[in-house]
């Protein structure tokens, strides 16, 4: 298994715990222990299994995170570029894995950061209300195809703040691993309306592997 920590943080907590024991002092040794355990619990890496077969091909859009779909909207206006857009609200729990993963073949457009409120993952729709107050990092992407779409990570009081490892002109296949969100929060992806949306309220969504939307065939061929 991998985790989204330093390598080396993890060889010197155990050179720690090696030490400590040595020295007898088994309370913090355990101690040392416990807190190891739960760091490596809470930044395990869990890659999506990568699958070669249709649902690779251009127009399908995968979760690009694990969490629960908590609404959709359909076509919104999305304040960044003026567009409008499907609009679908994934939350993630504590306690699932936190890594984001691109959800079709794309390349990076733009990252943004705004500052402000933190925005508590179960509120589900009052997000909507009060967007532009909060915490949140944008990532605009481009899809092999020309369409343009968004992934924004909301930021909860009780999580960390997202971070990606890709500046812009970085590309990247369906299911590369972009980023780690710790502890969760609230996922949106605003999509172009030409996609068709397959999920509901509710349904729990698997990193790289549910598939949130897609083209219909007749508009990836005529796309060719």
């Amino acid at each position: 298994m991998r985790f989204f920590v330093n390598s080396s943080l993890i060889v010197l907590t155990c050179l720690s715990l090696a030490l400590v024991w040595l020295f007898g002092s088994f309370v913090i040794f355990l101690i040392l222990l416990f807190s190891l355990l739960i760091i490596l619990f809470f930044f395990r890496r869990l890659s999506p299994s990568f699958r070669d077969d249709f649902v690779l091909k251009d127009g399908i859009f995968y979760s690009p995170v694990n969490g629960r779909v908590s609404y959709v909207r359909r076509d919104i206006l999305q304040a960044e570029d003026g567009g409008t857009f499907h609009e679908i609200g994934i939350t993630t729990s504590w306690f699932k894995e936190g890594g984001m993963y691109l959800p079709i073949r794309s390349e990076v457009i733009n990252l943004s950061f705004n500052e402000g409120k933190s925005f508590f993952r179960y509120w589900g729709k009052a997000y909507e209300k009060a967007r532009e107050e909060l915490s949140r990092l944008t990532v605009k992407l481009q899809c092999s195809n020309g369409d343009s779409y968004y992934i924004e990570s909301v930021k909860c009081p009780t999580g960390l703040w997202p971070k990606v490892r890709v500046i812009p002109g970085d590309r990247g296949k369906a299911q590369v691993n972009f980023g780690f969100f710790g502890l969760g929060g609230t996922t949106v992806l605003y999509l172009p309306q030409n996609y068709e949306i397959l999920v509901k309220d509710g349904l729990e969504a698997i990193a790289g592997q549910t598939i949130i939307a897609s083209l219909s065939d007749d508009l990836i061929k005529e796309r060719k």
